[in-house]
């Protein structure tokens, strides 16, 4: 008999129901002004984003649901929830801690959110399987990741073209089933010489924006703030050439070398923000078989890479797959998973 792993037993996802094509009234003023940085945004036909009755909350909870229901376990059985809901409601504590009430798990399952913006899944998937290993009374692990960010962005400025909301989860247990993906290592990078260069925060509202516009608080008035916003500017885009496009595939290589394997073998599911970068990373990774959802779920920042794993897992048809994440940190990460005996 197989040794038991842990290994990726259910994947799960939900989007919300409304479509958000690029014809809609919330882009006109975008696309009648010049706007810095538009060009770095393209690839994207839909949307999926949160109705006003609709939270990240209920997103993570479907999402969760269902791959709770495809691994065949109960909340009951859940041992560890990790993950993050962004952008949370709360400064702190993070949404994953609702989703542990939502859901009904058990006082014995702690709630974990990781804070690593948008590496967040693989992040999960690493902590899980190590937690696992060390036979500590840890079974299995439910990794959800939630976006928002339709609602913190501006529509004046060029993240907006891509943003929308959703969640992907997947449940990471002890099996010694091959035909499910296993952890078979990681590589990281980081540069942290791009700290704030992308980042989301309330903003003043007597200061101008990207658009150049100010609302006029008079002196005397109390101070107003926006709801937390995408910042994304000359040092942002600056990042975007200089690490978002030469960094990640070079992480990818540094792990397919280590583990002897070669690109033309492996599914590659990366985040997704545009095919400026897809297509560069394609380029210079050369996978077998490249997944993605962009043009109909647009960037669901650190939820693009577990909703499109979810989405399309029944497409993979390589052994080795990569999962390549990267986020507001500047910090990607590669995680390659293995099933059968490749």
């Amino acid at each position: 008999m197989a040794d038991k792993a842990a290994r990726i037993t259910g994947v799960g996802f939900a989007v919300p129901d409304q479509i958000r094509t690029n014809d809609d009234p919330v882009f006109d003023w975008i696309r009648t002004h010049s706007t810095s940085h538009s060009d770095l945004f393209q690839g994207i036909e839909r949307r999926r984003v949160l109705a006003p009755d609709e939270t990240l909350a209920g997103l993570m909870t479907a999402a969760a649901q269902r791959a709770l229901a495809d691994a065949g376990l109960e909340a009951r059985d859940v041992d560890l929830l990790i993950g993050g809901g962004s952008v949370s409601d709360y400064v702190t504590p993070n949404t994953l801690v609702q989703l542990h009430r939502d859901l009904g798990l058990p006082a014995r399952c702690q709630a974990l959110p990781i804070g690593t913006e948008f590496t967040t899944f693989n992040d999960g998937l690493v902590l899980s399987e190590a937690l696992i290993r060390t036979g500590r009374g840890l079974r299995n692990a439910l990794v959800v990741c939630g976006c928002n960010w339709s609602r913190h962005v501006s529509y004046r400025e060029a993240p907006c073209i891509g943003s929308a909301d959703g969640a992907g989860a997947a449940v990471i247990a002890v099996t010694d089933d091959q035909d499910r993906f296993a952890l078979v290592d990681v590589v990281t990078d980081t540069d942290t010489s791009f700290y704030g260069a992308i980042h989301v925060a309330p903003r003043d509202a007597g200061e101008a924006g990207e658009a150049g516009e100010v609302d006029p608080t008079p002196p005397h008035s109390p101070r107003l703030y926006t709801a937390p916003l995408m910042h994304f500017g000359a040092a942002a885009a600056k990042s975007f050439h200089e690490f978002g496009m030469t960094v990640p595939p070079r992480t990818v290589d540094r792990l397919l070398r280590r583990n002897r394997v070669s690109p033309d073998r492996i599914t590659l599911i990366s985040h997704q923000a545009t095919t400026v970068l897809s297509d560069a990373w394609a380029a210079a990774i050369r996978p077998a078989q490249y997944l993605t959802t962009l043009a109909d779920y647009a960037n669901m920042t650190l939820a693009s890479v577990p909703v499109t794993l979810a989405a399309r897992y029944g497409e993979i048809d390589q052994d080795n797959l990569v999962l390549l994440t990267i986020g507001v940190q500047q910090q990607t990460s590669a995680v390659l998973l293995r099933r059968r005996h490749a």
